[in-house]
């Protein structure tokens, strides 16, 4: 049996006890041999464990990473999460992980965890952050301010940036929650970041355990072929930034924007990004953005950010940067827009049927008088139910159904309903899920 083999096999056994120890390895970080390696990271942790008694042991780990390392934070929050009990075993020596753990001032993790005003209280030069609110944020960019007074002003200014959008991202985005009691409580997403002197780099990691990038675009983009193509998505100034309850498409020119901003200033430096969400990797460079399909997964997303403190912007400042990205962004964008009125057909249903929408006999004689043939011109349809306070499946089946089926999967990318209350949101997805098998 070959390495993998035996893996699986422990695996599967410590699976079937109720007490699982967790070897953190010796070496435990993203980089192996000088080269990034988030495949064989990744792979480390396991997301299946639930109502066990779990421990992570960081004895046998002399050669660890400290973002990699704030990771275990968040691996361990999430099985709390899933009803495991979930302690560390540390060494005393004065090297390795036990010792990073401790600068970390990870010993506070489940405090943290239970106590939505408390934070990591680590090395000032190793700082960690849990974050949960914009008490939270201040303190991370307050840290952030005075970790660099030593740097280049505008460096300082540039990192600061690109740090305050990262930063509202997981914010907004990067929720998940655990039941304590009788009530729901938010998984914090974390920062770490570090000022490597000898290397005279600064480098921080932005990490959830959120639903993820691709997840999230399909609530409003549904058919994301994958993780990757995803965030290469979301990196796009017309995608919009905010879902769920909010309308992805009210101010347009603003959705999305802070993605595409923060990675493009990322290539103006001398510096690298590596976005991790679900089992996609996209790594963006001052030469290029690539990107690659993982065999492991990440529940959530992670940014890791390296930045060269002397490769900071020299002649080209920071506003001349930002207007020279958002004129790319609003022509874009414009085109974009131009073509979507093109190819669209808007509806919106309280114009054509009120806000009780119930009248099957007029949808039927709408979906073929305007419906059918806004598709064999190849335009996509955007349903608008704003102020639609009641629609039957009846009425929503006349409507749809049909071409739903002419269209089959492509009616996933086709059609797209937006400002649906729950309830017409489901009976849509059920006649979608219905017509399409």
């Amino acid at each position: 049996m070959d390495n993998n083999g035996v893996l699986a096999e422990l695996k599967n056994e410590m699976r079937n006890s109720n007490t699982i120890t967790i070897i953190v390895p010796d070496r435990f970080s993203f980089m192996e041999h000088g080269t990034y390696d988030f495949e064989s990271f990744i792979r480390f942790f396991d997301w299946s464990y639930s109502d066990k008694k779990v421990k992570i042991d960081l004895t046998k780990c002399y050669n660890a990473n400290y973002q990699a390392l704030s990771l275990l934070v968040l691996y361990a929050w999430k099985l709390k999460s899933q009803r495991c009990t979930v302690s560390f075993i540390e060494s005393e020596s004065s090297t390795g992980a036990s010792e990073m753990y401790r600068r970390l001032g990870a010993r506070g993790t489940f405090t943290v965890l239970m106590h939505a005003t408390s934070n990591f209280r680590g090395d000032q030069f190793k700082p960690l952050f849990a974050l949960r609110n914009t008490d939270d944020f201040k303190k991370v960019i307050e840290t952030a301010q005075s970790y660099t007074n030593d740097f280049n002003v505008e460096f300082t200014k540039t990192l600061r940036y690109v740090l305050s959008e990262l930063l509202y991202n997981t914010l907004e985005h990067g929720q998940s929650h655990y039941e304590y009691g009788d009530r729901y409580h938010r998984i914090p997403s974390l920062c770490q970041f570090s000022w490597f002197k000898n290397k005279n780099e600064v480098s921080f990691i932005i990490a959830d355990s959120g639903i993820g990038i691709k997840k999230h675009l399909e609530q409003a983009y549904p058919g994301q072929s994958s993780h990757e193509e995803a965030i290469i998505q979301a990196m796009r100034p017309q995608v919009s930034g905010t879902f769920g309850k909010n309308d992805p498409y009210k101010e347009k020119n603003n959705a999305g924007i802070g993605l595409f901003l923060s990675t493009n200033i990322v290539r103006r430096l001398n510096a690298e990004m590596h976005i991790v969400s679900g089992n996609g990797l996209v790594h963006i460079s001052p030469r290029d953005i690539t990107n690659r399909r993982l065999d492991s997964y990440w529940p959530g997303t992670f940014v890791l950010v390296t930045i060269k403190v002397d490769g900071g912007p020299s002649s080209e400042t920071l506003d001349e940067m930002l207007r020279g990205f958002r004129e790319e962004a609003l022509a874009e964008q414009k085109n974009a827009d131009g073509c979507e009125a093109e190819e669209s057909f808007y509806i919106h249903i309280a114009n054509f049927f009120g806000f009780f929408a119930e009248d099957k006999e007029s949808a039927i004689k709408f979906r073929n008088e305007r419906i059918f043939p806004a598709l064999e011109q190849g335009k996509k349809l955007r349903i608008d139910f704003s102020g639609v306070e009641s629609s039957p499946h009846s009425f929503l089946s006349a409507l749809l159904a049909s071409p739903i089926k002419s269209l089959g999967m492509k009616s996933y990318k086709v059609i797209k309903i937006i400002n649906a209350t729950p309830d017409i949101r489901e009976t849509v997805d059920f006649i979608m899920d219905e017509n399409t098998e």
